[in-house]
């Protein structure tokens, strides 16, 4: 009998696994140190010296606060907007790299940030985009009195074998509440004041007495009480009651209140689920994910094999070491007639969802057109280095891809939050 995903697992759409061994016990996090990021980006040729239009690249690094938190702090210092290639985990000691989006910002050499340190590494012509990004280098350490050596070589087998889906992990679902796609799906319901009840009243685990008082409140529309038992790491949560509580029935507004990349992330996390479904969906079926198919859309790899190149449609005839790509639903989506195509649709008929909905004209930042996500994970350089009470894994995952998707596959906690996921 194949072993049963834990709820938190089903709420965000992973109902399988690719590999065979049981669960293990074994926690992530002990410490921050114990899950460590860094980019792998292309930044091409940097100029130690600063050129008329040129921008100052920053290399971060943070220990113990997420991307947009350190970026606000950041524009501060450098009186610029920024960006960073892509989002990484607060709980974790990451490197990555971010650039000030004016070319008459300021550029001090160091910033020193509550919770990161920013070193100049010099000036490029153009603002870091996501683009620049091929991937991440993890090194993460799993402790654990027993050995999952033989879990970690199947997980690592699989993964090069390319049979281990896709999956949007849990923290692009909120693990401690698992809301942001059902704000999400209430977004595109346009049920507004719906998706701010969730947000501000649905319960988290391991939140504090005064936290859940303010989540109570909040749920029976007391805005201004629970604005002031919000902590003020919850800033989001205090602005979001704030807004209703000056503004009562102004439940869009209550939801632009919200900064822009999380406000998007709802709808993100939504598409995320449906994606999840369909790779589960089609696992559970047998399908192949390891290779392309003809009669699917498809990619290639580059060299590196973990970033793919351009998008294949259906009819196109399909090359060797191809991977197939499942549709992020949005409103450009449509059936093409690919293998999970038809799965994709059973979905949203069930979840009463249509392509069209993702277009939201009531707030058209939060619409989103769609794309295409390679299958199987991509990774490589899969290492592991067992000691005495655990193992320190180490691999590559390409862009968007989470490392979280492959050491589920190792541990199959039954408790993912407890596990430190």
């Amino acid at each position: 009998m194949s072993l049963l995903p834990p709820p938190p697992d089903i709420a965000s759409g992973m109902t399988v696994y690719a590999t065979s061994a049981g669960r293990c016990e074994g926690r992530l996090r002990t410490s921050r140190e114990d899950f460590q990021v860094n980019e792998i980006l292309d930044l091409g040729a940097v100029e130690q010296e600063r050129k008329k239009g040129y921008v100052p690249v920053y290399l971060v690094r943070k220990n113990g606060v997420d991307t947009p938190h350190a970026a606000d702090e950041l524009a501060a210092a450098l009186r610029s907007k920024v960006n960073f290639a892509g989002l990484k985990d607060s709980n974790a000691v990451t490197m990555q790299y971010a650039s000030a989006r004016s070319s008459r910002s300021d550029d001090p050499p160091l910033v020193h940030g509550r919770m990161f340190d920013a070193e100049r590494v010099g000036y490029l012509p153009r603002p870091i985009s996501r683009g620049m990004m091929s991937g991440n280098r993890f090194r993460i350490v799993v402790r654990t009195e027993g050995d999952v050596t033989r879990s970690v070589e199947e997980a690592y087998r699989a993964c090069a074998e390319r049979k281990v889906p896709n999956f949007f992990a849990y923290q692009r679902f909120g693990l401690r509440g698992m809301v942001n796609h059902r704000v999400g799906r209430a977004i595109l319901a346009r049920d507004f004041r719906g998706a701010v009840r969730l947000f501000l009243g649905e319960p988290r685990e391991d939140e504090s007495p005064e936290a859940r008082e303010a989540r109570r409140l909040a749920g029976e529309e007391r805005f201004r009480e629970a604005h002031g038992l919000f902590s003020f790491r919850q800033d989001i949560e205090r602005r979001v009651a704030s807004h209703l509580a000056e503004k009562p029935g102004d439940y869009l507004g209550a939801i632009r209140r919200v900064p822009i990349v999380p406000r998007r992330l709802f709808v993100q996390a939504y598409q995320s689920y449906l994606f999840n479904r369909t790779v589960s969906d089609a696992t559970a079926a047998g399908l192949d994910l390891s290779r392309a198919e003809q009669g699917d859309n498809w990619t290639t790899l580059a060299p590196d094999g973990l970033r793919s190149t351009r998008t294949h449609g259906v009819k196109e005839q399909v090359l060797g070491g191809a991977v197939p790509l499942i549709q992020i639903v949005g409103y450009g989506s449509r059936n093409y007639g690919s293998r999970f195509d038809g799965l994709m649709m059973s979905i949203l008929k069930e979840q009463s969802v249509e392509a069209r909905m993702f277009y939201i004209k009531e707030a058209e930042e939060l619409s989103n057109e769609g794309g295409f996500r390679h299958a199987p994970l991509l990774a490589a350089d899969m290492t592991q280095d067992p000691f005495p009470g655990g193992t320190a894994l180490s691999f590559s995952l390409g862009r968007g891809e989470y490392a979280t998707t492959l050491l589920r596959e190792v541990l199959k906690p039954q408790d993912p939050l407890h596990s430190g996921f």
